[in-house]
């Protein structure tokens, strides 16, 4: 983990991050369900398309409608900014390039991507919120900011029309998007999150950015917390019963899991799992690798966790609904995680989205991997 919100060197493709944001269509009742196993998840088709046509690392364009179960902790906003520091000029680590420094807290704050306005909030800064990219749907504080198109298509006019003290976007911005910005006079700071602890090193950050630090830490300690509380229960569940193989599927037709190479494979070992899909079995370095039906056969997982997209629908009764029909196919019906009825499906935003709500994806797998040691938000 790169814990100063710098990228990793050398670009790869993230399903979790792509620029690409497909409207799933809101199918009537059940059906919505079975379109997560068979037919949804057009979202990443079209982005491994737009990765050899842009040849670009994503990073944090997934978003989600409201989840009324997401717990990030939104803190009481404690105004420190206006408090005397001898702490600036600052200076902070930029996945585009150069470090960023500012002379004073960053009060005009415009977000180009959902996560980074989901880590600002939740440390109490949606008052520095200026603006946020039209993909922003959570939390509501962000979600009722005033939009600026993408990373993609940002509205230049209207961006200079809010003199902004500090522009935050992600590692896959276009270069000419980029350059467009600077041009324009604006500072510009990219970050690229990839899993619990680089989330908290860019809250953390974020804070020092607001110079509201003290909020942010708190913030953070608390999803560490509950981060540590899960890990410390699954410990002994593992001790127990041992770490069900596990095997997390993003899309069916065609066949797309996360690889051992992925942070969501982290988050199954820190879950109290263990990865199905191995590297010693090829894709060592694909973190979301496209595999034959064979190949989950062959691994054999205990457990399958789907994600689904936007949805109404109760997440057990599109699990029901899923099972149902991953058993009336022949071969899908032999896996072991099918068999006993271990197939579960979860909400993508908890998983996909690099940010607060991490820490809720990783407590729900902890619960599908080992019901009895289920630990109650911290």
């Amino acid at each position: 983990m790169h814990s100063d919100c710098r990228p990793p060197q050398g670009g790869r493709f993230s399903f979790a991050y792509d620029e690409v944001r497909v409207d799933m269509s809101r199918l009537p009742g059940t059906e919505r369900s079975v379109d997560i196993c068979y037919g949804g998840w057009r979202a990443l088709q079209i982005a491994v398309a737009s990765l050899a046509v842009l040849t670009l690392t994503f990073s944090g364009c997934q978003t989600g409608g409201n989840t009324s179960a997401a717990k990030p902790e939104q803190a009481a906003h404690r105004d420190e900014r206006n408090a005397p520091s001898a702490g600036w000029p600052r200076t902070f680590p930029n996945a585009h390039g150069p470090d960023v420094v500012l002379e004073k807290p960053a009060l005009n704050i415009i977000s180009l991507q959902p996560n980074v306005a989901e880590m600002v909030v939740a440390i109490g800064g949606h008052s520095s919120l200026l603006a946020v990219d039209r993909y922003t749907a959570y939390p509501p504080e962000a979600a009722s900011k005033p939009k600026i198109g993408d990373i993609l298509s940002p509205d230049y006019e209207k961006i200079v029309s809010m003199q902004p003290d500090l522009i935050i976007t992600s590692r896959g911005t276009p270069e000419d998007v980029l350059s467009k910005l600077r041009d324009l006079g604006f500072q510009v700071l990219g970050v690229d999150p990839e899993g619990l602890d680089d989330v908290f090193s860019c809250m953390k950050m974020f804070g020092r950015i607001i110079g509201i630090e003290t909020v942010a830490a708190d913030v953070t300690a608390q999803l560490q917390r509950r981060r540590e509380a899960v890990m410390t229960q699954v410990a002994e569940a593992v001790a127990g019963h041992g770490q069900p193989r596990t095997l997390f599927v993003l899309a069916m037709e065609p066949l797309f899991i996360a690889g051992p190479s992925s942070f969501i494979a982290s988050m199954i070992e820190e879950a109290g799992g263990r990865q199905a899909y191995q590297a010693t079995q090829g894709f060592a370095n694909q973190p979301w690798p496209q595999v034959s039906k064979e190949t989950v056969l062959a691994v054999a997982p205990d457990v399958l966790i789907f994600s689904v997209g936007q949805t109404d629908a109760d997440t057990s009764e599109s699990t029901a609904n899923c099972l149902a029909q991953l058993r009336k196919d022949a071969a899908w019906a032999q896996v072991p995680a099918v068999k006993e009825g271990r197939v579960y499906v979860m909400d993508e935003d908890l998983i996909t989205i690099p940010g607060p709500r991490l820490v809720e994806g990783l407590e729900q797998m902890a619960e599908f991997l080992h019901p009895s040691s289920a630990t109650e938000p911290q």
